[in-house]
């Protein structure tokens, strides 16, 4: 399998990994809303944005920096997952403990929300353990495992959640399905982990080290910085609409976040197929690695410009459609915050080739600015518009991370231009969308099938796939 091959199945693989895992949460949530109303939903949205805060807290970047370095050191895997488990596991409890200190001190909440909280955070150990896991073997360009523990998670989790939900419990009830089904799931790495090291001979023995793990945290501040100012940039708003506004708005605020996470997952996965082949690129071959994150940036483009367009014009009937009456104002909320996604798709080459380039700490204080834009919007604009404030300001706070990421990158890294890719794509996504306003009364797959119809016949008579990738095409689908 070449390059392409390999990337291609790592991505679609990643992606299947994520879709399945976000899609049980989203899912229930979906069905939480439908069933229990706003107000319910909300707190369930409200206890997963805590949750998700303590897994960043936990995190320290031990994820990415398995993977880099296990990546050039296969036949060390062994002893590098055995201290980093350790590692975040005692990072894990430490995040706990500080959330169940805020909640029983600081944080102003019902105490059915505070229930719903504590229960959904304690999947941070659970969680984390599986993604120290899958580090090992994205590390190793094999991401089957880890696809199948999480449809294994994802199928406990849901199952689980609407079965309790149909037999009438409350939210407090459901949420435990949540830390069960990770813990559960883990089940399925414990005989993939040992087939991995009988494959591929261990040179060191796994033993516990103060001084080895020690010396690996030396690589984590800039990882730290991503990790908590990335993640609580994503959740501020949240935090903010449980503290400035009601569990409805949170309700409503969900709403539109989960319709945005169902794209905001590929580049998640994306980025987790292309980090280990740039990191090899930057050891073995710096001229691909040019390469590679131009081609990135085009297809990146091609695919994010229709996606983000097509969602603001069908915003209303998608919201309509999956969470039915009573989340009308997501609508408005989608409509702003799909734009972020654009961003978050370009962000994924630079961001890598900053980690790639041991740069973490750049990125970090990036994130940092980003977090900080998302917080004074935030405040300035919830008591004004309420929830498509933060949509508002999730979109911006986005741009200003991109243009930072972006530029340093170009300043100090690769100078790779961007623009001269943008014509091709916002042409034929400007038609595409003309096409879909006026369908956008029409039914919904209608439209979208309409819009990407135009969308890529344009995309084909301007020529936006070069002829040699066109041949890359052909072979990988045997054509």
């Amino acid at each position: 399998m070449n390059t392409v091959q390999r990337l291609l199945s790592n991505a679609t693989l990643a992606f299947m990994a994520n879709v399945m895992l976000k899609a049980s949460s989203s899912l229930l949530f979906i069905f939480i809303g439908r069933n229990l109303g706003a107000a319910n939903a909300g707190i369930y949205n409200l206890g997963v944005t805590y949750f998700t805060i303590g897994l960043a807290l936990s995190a320290w970047g031990l994820h990415e920096l398995l993977v880099r370095e296990v990546a050039t050191r296969r036949e060390q895997s062994s002893h590098y997952l055995l201290n980093y488990l350790v590692m975040r596991w005692a990072l894990s409890a430490i995040a706990y403990a500080v959330l169940l200190i805020l909640l029983r001190f600081i944080l102003p909440y019902s105490e059915e929300s505070e229930t719903v909280v504590r229960i959904l955070a304690l999947a941070i150990f659970p969680e984390a353990t599986f993604a120290m896991l899958q580090a090992l073997f994205v590390a190793h360009e094999r991401m089957l495992v880890p696809t199948l523990a999480a449809f294994v998670s994802s199928i406990l989790k849901l199952g689980g959640g609407l079965w309790l939900l149909f037999q009438g419990y409350p939210v407090i009830t459901i949420a435990w399905v949540i830390p069960i089904g990770s813990t559960i799931s883990l089940l399925v790495f414990v005989p993939a982990v040992f087939q991995l090291f009988r494959n591929v001979p261990q040179q060191v023995v796994a033993q516990l080290s103060v001084k080895f793990s020690l010396a690996q945290l030396r690589y984590t501040p800039g990882f730290i910085l991503i990790g908590i100012f990335s993640t609580l940039d994503f959740q501020i708003d949240a935090l903010l609409i449980s503290l400035l506004l009601t569990e409805t708005d949170i309700g409503w605020y969900g709403a539109a976040q989960t319709v945005m996470l169902a794209f905001w997952m590929i580049p998640v996965a994306i980025r987790t197929a292309i980090y280990p082949i740039m990191a090899r690129y930057y050891r073995e071959s710096p001229e691909r690695l040019v390469w590679f994150y131009h081609k990135a940036n085009h297809y990146l483009l091609l695919t994010v410009l229709p996606i983000a367009a097509g969602i603001c014009l069908l915003a209303d009937a998608i919201i309509r459609a999956i969470f039915g009456v009573g989340f009308e104002p997501a609508a408005d909320v989608l409509q702003w915050m799909i734009w972020a996604v654009v961003f978050a798709f370009l962000n994924v080459p630079s961001a890598r080739l900053l980690i790639v380039y041991n740069h973490q700490h750049q990125a970090g204080w990036m994130t940092g600015l980003s977090m900080g834009v998302n917080v004074i919007l935030n405040l300035l604009l919830l008591p004004r518009f309420g929830v498509v404030g933060a949509g508002i300001a999730r979109t911006l706070a986005s741009c200003v991370f991109f243009w930072a990421l972006y530029l340093y990158v170009q300043r100090r890294i690769i100078h790779d231009n961007i623009l001269p890719l943008l014509w091709r794509p916002l042409l034929a996504t400007g038609l595409m969308a003309v096409v879909v306003w006026f369908l956008r009364d029409v039914p919904l797959f209608s439209a979208i099938f309409a819009g990407v119809v135009v969308y890529s016949v344009v995309i084909f008579l301007v020529r936006g796939i070069p002829a040699e990738d066109w041949q890359y095409i052909r072979r990988l689908t045997k054509i």
